[in-house]
């Protein structure tokens, strides 16, 4: 495992060597990064698996769904919304801080900030929440991960850690990762979407198809930028479409943790 962690680090940095300007660019979605104004969160924030985590839900669930947000993290925003609405279908949510209180600041430089937050190195924060959901007696875990955290819900999902895996526009995600995928994995990318473009989606879907042994579904969703799942803004379109891929996030655990 290790060594495929230092392998993708190593394409990692010699991406950021070559793009070291590079800056992340939401603005062309009118995204908004914060929690709605009149929404009240249901979970709380504790410490958990060595991470501060949010967390939601019935805390007599068997079942648990870990949410890896985007380079923006896990403070008050619509991730927490989303982390309460897959807690109030039932799962024991968990939204890890990965970034330990320093999320990416929109607009400024990427590449700094990916040298100490790689997602290669999410898997080794991830593992010990794993084992802490099994500590308190979860029999199945599902992980979610968005941008960012597509790429360490991905690498997860190479080894017996979880049962189901929902990849939403996975940033930095690889052909060799969809390869080495051994769990039910669910694929939504954006047909607008640039960071993961319907091409490299098209590819993952062909490289599923050629591994029936794993349960897969992949979707482009018409019309939407990068991040529309979790930095949409107040229109009725970026609504509808979030919630509809909120659904089919929640309609693939269901699917392969309860049944």
């Amino acid at each position: 495992m290790y060594l495929t962690i230092k392998v993708n680090m190593l394409f990692l940095g010699l991406f950021l060597l070559f793009n070291t300007n590079l800056s992340l660019d939401i603005s062309k979605n009118d995204a908004n990064i914060e929690m709605s104004s009149d929404y009240c969160e249901k979970g709380k924030v504790q410490r958990f698996g060595g991470l501060d985590c949010y967390i939601s839900g019935p805390s007599h669930s068997e079942t648990a769904i870990i949410l890896i947000t985007d380079v923006f993290g896990f403070a008050p925003s619509h991730s927490r919304e989303i982390a309460d609405k897959v807690a109030a279908a039932g799962y024991y949510t968990v939204l890890p801080d990965f970034f330990r209180g320093d999320p990416y600041q929109h607009g400024a430089p990427l590449t700094p900030w990916l040298k100490k937050h790689a997602p290669e190195k999410g898997i080794r924060d991830a593992i010990p929440i794993i084992e802490a959901l099994k500590a308190r007696g979860i029999t199945k875990i599902g992980v979610a991960g968005f941008c960012w955290g597509g790429k360490v819900a991905a690498d997860l999902s190479k080894y017996p850690y979880v049962e189901a895996t929902v990849l939403l526009h996975p940033t930095y995600t690889t052909t060799e990762d969809i390869q080495g995928d051994k769990v039910p994995i669910s694929i939504l990318g954006g047909e607008k979407d640039t960071y993961c473009k319907p091409e490299l989606v098209k590819e993952f879907e062909n490289i599923l198809k050629s591994k029936p042994e794993v349960d897969s579904f992949v979707k482009i969703v018409p019309g939407v930028d990068h991040g529309w799942t979790l930095r949409y803004n107040s229109s009725e379109f970026a609504l509808k479409k979030a919630a509809e891929s909120h659904n089919d996030m929640l309609d693939w655990f269901d699917m392969h943790l309860r049944y």
